[in-house]
């Protein structure tokens, strides 16, 4: 007989949210771990990631995007900037805007990163068939896009 393989109660009886919660969670510690091994600061994975998809960002465009507070990315980016991950510039067309890019130091990290995020994805997803992967994906960005949009109106 398959021994159970679930923890804690039921699975039925745990709340959405919470089993999402908890897989996040789990997430975040592995990931923490590989940051530390790689060199990452903590607080930099999701300028890093922002910045690595979209450069010449403005600090607003970063903060919206990354559903952080601005004085959170400013902090942020005047460390990244320190150790030289990131140049920031006045924008030359709106001196109010201050414009933020990726250095080679910084893409070679988010190369690194990447490949850790990789990984991870294939271990937490292991047991799931690709088309189950895609639905679940699916859900998720439904999830999140519905929890921006009720945000947005409050």
């Amino acid at each position: 007989m398959e021994k159970d393989r679930h923890f804690g109660p039921p699975p039925e009886e745990i709340p959405l949210m919470m089993l999402i919660n908890e897989i996040s969670r789990l997430f975040h510690n592995h990931m923490r771990r590989e940051n530390e091994r790689i060199g990452l600061q903590e607080g930099f994975r999701h300028l890093l990631f922002q910045l690595a998809r979209e450069d010449n960002l403005s600090q607003l465009e970063i903060t919206k995007r990354a559903h952080l507070k601005p004085p959170t990315v400013s902090v942020s980016l005047r460390k990244m900037e320190r150790a030289g991950l990131v140049t920031r510039a006045n924008d030359p067309f709106d001196q109010r805007l201050t414009r933020v890019c990726l250095t080679e130091k910084g893409r070679e990290l988010d190369r690194l990163e990447r490949e850790s995020i990789h990984q991870a994805e294939q271990m937490f997803a292991e047991g799931l068939s690709d088309e189950e992967q895609q639905v679940l994906r699916k859900l998720l960005i439904n999830m999140r896009d519905a929890i921006l949009e009720k945000q947005d109106l409050e």
